[in-house]
This record gives C-alpha cells, sequence and structure tokens, in this order.
C-alpha cells in the first residue's frame, strides 16, 4: 500500500486522514498557543523554529522557510494581516513537520536571496518555497494548516472567560437587553 503523504494518486480524504494522524500526535491542550505548536514541532525535527515577519513579494508566495544548519526559520509576509499571517506560518510549519526538503539555496536566483535579511540567508542550506514543493507536499500542508487552524480554534473556544465582577455582568446583561429590546415602529 502506498504512503498517501507520498502518493501523487492520493485523494483528498485519502490525504486529510493520514495527515490527522500525524496530527493526533500533537498536543492541542487549551489554550493552544502557536508558539506552543511550533515548540512540539521544533522537538519533532530537532531544530529550533524561529518567526521572521519581514517584506516579501506582493506576487510571491506569503511565507517560506529558511533551513539553517542548527534551526529553521519560517519567513512570512508583514503586509499579511495577522489571522493570514498565522495561517501562513502554520502552513509553513506542516512543511517542516511532514520533512518537506523544498529548494536548495544554489536553486535560487540573485534577486530571490537580495529580498531576503543577509544575516538570515548567510547559513542556508535549504529555503523552502511555495514552487519548490511538490503538488502532493503542497496539498499536504495546506490541509494540515487548515486542520492545525481547526483544532487551535477548538482548544481556544474551551478555555472559560475569566470570571467578571457583578458590576459587568451587571452592565453586560442590561446593554445585551437593550440591543435586543424591540421597539415598537
Amino acid at each position: 500500500m502506498k504512503d498517501p503523504l507520498h502518493s501523487t494518486g492520493a485523494g483528498l480524504s485519502e490525504l486529510r486522514r493520514a495527515v490527522e494522524g500525524v496530527l493526533d500526535e500533537l498536543s492541542w491542550s487549551p489554550p493552544c498557543e502557536l508558539g506552543t505548536l511550533l515548540d512540539q514541532i521544533t522537538r519533532r525535527c530537532g531544530k529550533r523554529i524561529s518567526l521572521l515577519p519581514a517584506p516579501l513579494p506582493r506576487d510571491g508566495a506569503g511565507g517560506l522557510v529558511i533551513e539553517r544548519v542548527h534551526d529553521l526559520v519560517i519567513v512570512v509576509d508583514q503586509s499579511l494581516p495577522s489571522l493570514l499571517q498565522e495561517h501562513v506560518i502554520m502552513h509553513e510549519a506542516a512543511h517542516v513537520l511532514f520533512g518537506h526538503r523544498g529548494t536548495s539555496v544554489g536553486d535560487l536566483t540573485r534577486d530571490e536571496l537580495d529580498e531576503l535579511d543577509p544575516d538570515v540567508v548567510r547559513d542556508a542550506q535549504r529555503l523552502v518555497k511555495r514552487d519548490g514543493y511538490s503538488a502532493v507536499e503542497e496539498k499536504v500542508a495546506e490541509i494540515a494548516a487548515a486542520l492545525m487552524w481547526s483544532r487551535a480554534d477548538r482548544a481556544r473556544r474551551s478555555v472559560r472567560p475569566a470570571a467578571r465582577s457583578a458590576a459587568v455582568a451587571e452592565a453586560n446583561a442590561r446593554f445585551a437587553e437593550a440591543l435586543l429590546a424591540r421597539r415598537p415602529r
């Protein structure tokens, strides 16, 4: 039987089940912060993961992974809205989690290298960008990012809000009543 995570003939439901199996090995306990998720992936891959918000070309990917000797850097387009940045980070983290290899630094053009911080790129061994992956790897990363988002959201919603004082609770109740009260026309 072929591994659906590496098979070009795998259907979306087959890929989803395989991705779910890997994600089930991670902890999704509340409040499930992005940093905690990245720490778990760090432990699995053996390299520290850091985030670098940076300007990226408008017509390019919203993020990429730079693999250096001792760490990984997820670069995310700083001009993206924060929710989209979080999705891009999860997408790029999925590439790391699933061991996708991407593009070697030698395959990049001078213009692509010039767009990034020279201190970050100097020690790069591998730079992972969207067109350096197979179609299957992109599907896996996108499915994983969506499922990570869903699991993190569920964990975040399971956290109970802080207790409110009686005065705040009373003010909230009056406010809700005023909003819901029907006015005669």
